[in-house]
């Protein structure tokens, strides 16, 4: 008896570990987008392919494996179900004095996008993404 709830544990373990490493090693698009009247900004990682978008231009950039990485261990550090749960410590965006923006991060198997936030002023959790984001296409 005790051996067969010892394998239980053990099997349960391994299970909730696999998912945790799972949820960023499938990750197929992060874009990160600032929308209000008047302007938008749209980052875009599809592959190892960054697309900047505003009203006016479209550009894209290459970044290399260590980039992609580097993004992809910061996101690992999220809890991708929670983030549409996640506060914005500022609210300028309800006067139109900062853009409506959201982060959504794409796997094969679903998609996440955190709540709103100003687009100068995210969530501290999402902050070191988004800032990572923008350094790719500066």
């Amino acid at each position: 008896m005790k051996f067969l709830i010892s394998i239980i544990i053990l099997l349960s373990t391994v299970g909730c570990i696999s998912q945790k490493d799972n949820q960023t090693s499938i990750i197929s698009e992060v874009t990160f987008n600032a929308h209000t009247r008047g302007a938008m900004e749209n980052i875009s990682l599809i592959d190892n392919t960054i697309t900047y978008k505003d009203y006016n231009t479209t550009k894209t950039y290459s970044i290399t494996k260590d980039q992609k990485e580097q993004l992809f261990n910061l996101i690992k550090n999220l809890e991708l179900k929670s983030i549409s749960e996640l506060k914005a410590p500022s609210d300028k965006r309800a006067t139109d004095a900062a853009l409506h923006a959201s982060l959504q991060i794409k796997t094969t198997n679903e998609t996440y996008i955190s709540s709103d936030f100003d687009h100068d002023n995210p969530p501290n959790e999402l902050k070191p993404i988004i800032d990572l984001l923008r350094n790719f296409v500066k």
